[in-house]
């Protein structure tokens, strides 16, 4: 008896002082350790410059090839598909707006909603008016009057712009 009550002295010593609380020192934040201990040396990163960053050069005013992928299979949405339409033609943009200056559909970008205010009145005043970095082109998809607002700094040839339009009616007649 006089054993088992030894033991259960002892065991009860022991569990209480490890969860006794040890007096916290104060640390400065430059004092702890930039790495924990089975984490190797940091090694330092040298930055990249944009100058090794291979871009596609492109001759000032020339439009790009087009690229032969598909615009609607494999895509999970409209936005989707309106941004492989801008990746297929080398396009900086590609709004759907109404004739009333809403957007529609968009590829994204900051400037889709102002665009779409914009010119989505403009062009029921002006169809042919010239606009430096932006073509606009007006369809009808289900009864209602839509605007195609390209935003690129190339001019567009007349063929390349009608397979535009044509991608753009696939897209609509696909997701809408």
């Amino acid at each position: 008896m006089a054993l088992a009550v030894a033991t259960a002295a002892a065991f009860y010593l022991t569990r209480t002082r490890r969860t006794k609380t040890r007096p916290v020192t104060e640390k400065s934040p430059s004092s702890y350790p930039q790495h924990l201990a089975y984490q190797p040396d940091a090694k330092p990163v040298s930055p990249v410059l944009k100058k090794a960053i291979p871009h596609p050069a492109r001759k000032p005013g020339e439009f790009p090839r087009t690229k032969t992928t598909g615009v609607v299979e494999g895509m999970t949405d409209i936005s989707g598909s309106l941004r492989a339409l801008v990746d297929k033609y080398s396009l900086d943009q590609f709004t759907i707006a109404t004739s009333d200056g809403l957007v529609f559909a968009s590829s994204g970008g900051k400037s889709a909603q102002e665009d779409a205010a914009h010119f989505g009145g403009q062009y029921g005043a002006d169809p042919d008016a010239i606009i430096p970095g932006v073509t606009l082109f007006g369809f009808t998809h289900k009864g209602s009057d839509l605007i195609g607002i390209i935003r690129t700094n190339l001019r567009i040839p007349a063929d390349v712009r009608r397979m535009i339009e044509q991608d753009t009616q696939e897209i609509l007649n696909w997701w809408i």
